[in-house]
């Protein structure tokens, strides 16, 4: 390791040293990718800001697209586990609080996400790559979708839902819709109107639903 790789990592104490370099180089990437065009953002960029030589990047990718793919699958995965330790226990509060604060939790989940899936627009390989990627993830959109319907069946289970009603769908009704005010939020929306304050009337149409 030369003497400037391995001050690049300096602050990783007791990492393996190539395991250090590889993981500084997705959070430089990560950053990068915030704060401009992924079509603007060039290796030289990143081998820059992560304080290495250009041919540096090489050793641990394959090239400039599995770097940048590791930054997006890193970045989504904080936003889902972020999300995952915000949800509500089954039998607190209401079922009807619970399911907002779930969908809140969601459209700030898919709020930060879709904007990094648009800038890929452009490159539909990549974007697909990033769907594989997170879509074989333990943090998976469908995994998401089965956490509602799990804990719909535990406030069953205890009584605060009716024992026939069917619960299976709701996830994907709540993600639907959420993934619609997400983009309403990209885009143009009447002044005052936030895609939150529209969570409650939707929950509670779910839930006069399973009623």
């Amino acid at each position: 390791m030369s003497p400037r790789r391995a001050k690049a990592v300096g602050g990783r104490v007791g990492d393996d040293p190539a395991a250090a370099l590889r993981a500084h180089l997705i959070d430089v990437t990560e950053g990068l990718l915030g704060g401009a065009p992924l079509a603007s953002i060039t290796t030289r960029d990143i081998a820059r800001a992560a304080g290495v030589s250009d041919g540096v990047l090489y050793n641990y990718f394959e090239d400039k697209t599995a770097l940048v793919l590791a930054a997006l699958v890193q970045r989504y995965r904080r936003l889902a586990r972020r999300f995952f330790a915000s949800l509500p226990e089954p039998g607190s509060s209401t079922v009807q609080a619970n399911l907002e604060g779930f969908a809140v939790g969601l459209l700030g989940l898919i709020g930060e996400a879709m904007p990094m899936v648009a800038g890929l627009l452009t490159d539909p390989a990549l974007l697909h790559r990033l769907f594989d990627e997170i879509h074989r993830d333990e943090l998976s959109p469908q995994y998401i979708q089965a956490r509602v319907g799990e804990y719909l069946l535990a406030e069953q289970r205890l009584g605060r839902l009716p024992a026939e009603a069917d619960v299976a769908p709701v996830g994907m009704l709540l993600m639907g819709t959420i993934v619609v005010m997400a983009l309403s939020g990209m885009f143009a929306i009447p002044a005052g109107v936030t895609p939150a304050a529209q969570l409650g009337p939707t929950v509670a149409t779910i839930l006069r639903g399973l009623g």
